[in-house]
């Protein structure tokens, strides 16, 4: 490794260390997109009007080590009774749980985070698998301030508008966030410490 690949890896290294690591782990994958046909107007949120656009995909875990992947309900506005599932850590959350409640699960394998949302009918759309008829995930918005927390990525379900294409995106809404276990930190430290060596190491020469 020359030094400037190693200054590279070492400041790439302190914005993992420093906070960046949440938004880093994740990834969201747009595999379509959409328009709105209505606004999306859930108490809290600035009103994103019918018209605008929404990407269509799955949320992704990238790394690195292992991370906790919490998931916080941020309001409805829906006609069903929409949930939510955590399916890695088998938790849900509800449209009848207080807007701030968090479930959350230890994630270490890269790819499609493993949850669900369900309409009433039973309709689900698995985050990177089956979504049934006229359901989708769509996203609302990347490290957006929602009250008092910025969440690394806000997600909005649709629950059934005819078509996947169609609605609001605000049927139930999650935030999204990633924080490392302390032993990704570890290994972050160590690895700073080893590069740390070898550059002195190579002045040293």
């Amino acid at each position: 490794m020359n030094k400037k690949s190693m200054q590279q890896t070492i400041i790439a290294s302190m914005l993992l260390i420093g906070g960046g690591t949440a938004h880093a782990a994740l990834s969201f994958v747009a595999t379509d997109s959409a328009t709105r046909t209505e606004d999306f107007n859930i108490v809290g949120f600035a009103t994103l009007p019918a018209g605008s656009t929404v990407s269509l995909g799955h949320l992704d875990f990238t790394g690195p080590g292992s991370q906790t992947v919490t998931y916080t309900y941020l309001g409805q506005e829906s006609g069903f009774i929409d949930k939510f599932y955590d399916t890695l850590g088998g938790t849900s959350l509800l449209e009848s749980d207080p807007v701030g409640t968090s479930v959350s699960s230890v994630v270490s394998a890269v790819g499609p985070l493993s949850f669900k949302f369900e309409g009433d009918s039973g309709r689900f759309a698995i985050n990177g698998g089956v979504w049934d008829k006229d359901t989708s995930i769509g996203l609302i918005g990347t490290n957006m301030l929602v009250g008092s927390t910025t969440y690394a990525y806000v997600l909005g379900y649709n629950d059934s508008a005819g078509t996947k294409h169609l609605g609001d995106w605000d049927d139930f809404v999650i935030g999204v966030s990633a924080i490392p276990e302390p032993e990704t930190y570890a290994m972050l430290l160590i690895g700073l410490g080893l590069i740390g060596f070898t550059l002195r190491h190579q002045r040293s020469l």
